[in-house]
């Protein structure tokens, strides 16, 4: 059935998915319910029920035109912060939590892949999102999607599958918070601050993206050297890609992603003041990277998210192993309920999903390190991915 806007009508479609964006961040930032649902899931849901009513098309050049180069370029953008010395001295006992709920995911992708999906189709392709997807972000099932050579639309309907899961996580772990069985099994120091009013954090997510003093320049720099990365990570994946590698070489040089990834980090870590004083950055890769989430809900559908079958029921098992193994590592070693949470945030959802959960609960101590590992989710959940799929070839 054709939409009421076609998709070569590139500036009318141009037009809806900014205004969409731009609605998701508006709703996260002055609605608590939007808060804690999160701006990506706000795009693609709103941006689906758009597509449902047959008011945008399913395809468009512009959907093309933001996966092909809009996200790509968002990642570094998202990664200059991503100091790997500044991950390990400031995120404290997040980071060890980070790697339990990483090792749940593990469990759940190997468990899963060996014994309940090994006959499925594409398991090995779907092993990798899963885990790439459930130790760093929807972005990491994009990287191996294409790792793995799955199909785009397949991709982009378990990506849309997983950030609908990861918005009922969300959902629950911010209620758990306020239950009688929370309160008795762990400890809530963030929980009580918040209650008790000695921490005057906002609950809402416009408290961390409050005004900043950004020049052109900061931005000009910033544009430019995520293109210089970028382009730097294509020249080398396409020599890569030139000489038939071996498979690992290929999957760990020959994708833009990785390459791209390995890059930033090492630049940041090298160069840490250069890149701090990139004001703007991180602002400009979050909106790029919530356009990317609405095209996603254009692209698919609720019936071909369902199509998916068995890879809801996989990713459903995987968040559930993750949360058990969370939750019961982290009690047995003292962990809070909310380092708890916001590293199982932070593993399922990436950076900003972590920032969102603790933001919105008040537990603001726990923005920056959440944030912290959720990048370090996005440098090393790719790598998970490619393990875990590599084994169940």
């Amino acid at each position: 059935m054709t939409s009421l806007i076609s998709g070569d009508n590139t500036m009318l479609v141009w037009m809806v998915v900014a205004f969409m964006g731009t609605a998701a961040v508006f709703c996260e930032q002055k609605f608590k319910w939007g808060g804690y649902i999160g701006s990506c899931v706000l795009a693609i849901f709103m941006s689906m029920i758009l597509c449902s009513l047959h008011i945008t098309p399913t395809s468009s050049p512009v959907y093309s035109a933001i996966s092909g180069y809009v996200l790509p370029l968002s990642i570094p953008l998202l990664l200059f912060k991503c100091d790997v010395r500044k991950i390990l001295r400031e995120s404290g006992k997040l980071f060890i939590l980070w790697h339990v709920a990483a090792v749940g995911t593990l469990i759940a992708a190997l468990g899963g892949g060996f014994l309940l999906f090994r006959n499925a189709g594409e398991i090995s392709a779907v092993g990798a999102m899963v885990t790439g997807g459930y130790t760093g972000g929807t972005v990491n099932i994009v990287a191996m999607g294409q790792t793995f050579h799955a199909d785009a639309a397949y991709v982009n309907s378990v990506a849309v599958g997983a950030n609908v899961l990861l918005g009922l996580c969300m959902l629950i772990l911010s209620a758990g918070a306020s239950t009688s069985f929370a309160r008795k099994h762990f400890t809530h120091p963030y929980i009580d601050a918040f209650e008790s009013g000695t921490d005057n954090t906002k609950t809402q997510a416009a408290q961390y993206w409050k005004p900043k003093n950004i020049s052109l320049y900061s931005l000009c720099m910033a544009f430019a050297t995520t293109f210089v990365i970028t382009g730097v990570s294509s020249i080398i994946c396409n020599l890569v890609n030139a000489t038939n590698p071996p498979l690992v070489i290929g999957q760990l040089f020959g994708s833009i992603y990785l390459v791209m990834t390995a890059i930033t980090v090492i630049l940041v870590t090298l160069f840490p003041k250069y890149f701090e004083s990139l004001e703007g950055a991180e602002e400009m890769g979050n909106y790029m990277i919530i356009l990317w989430f609405t095209t996603l809900g254009c692209a698919a559908t609720i019936q071909d998210v369902l199509a998916t079958g068995y890879v809801l029921v996989y990713m459903t098992l995987a968040i559930v192993i993750n949360v058990i193994v969370s939750f019961g590592v982290g009690r047995l070693f003292k962990g809070s309920y909310e380092e708890c949470a916001t590293a199982t945030c932070a593993t399922i959802g990436g950076p900003t999903t972590a920032a969102a959960l603790a933001i919105n609960k008040g537990w603001g101590d726990l923005v920056v390190p959440g944030i912290l590992v959720g990048l370090y989710g996005y440098i090393t959940g790719n790598y998970f991915g490619i393990l875990v799929g590599d084994l169940l070839m």
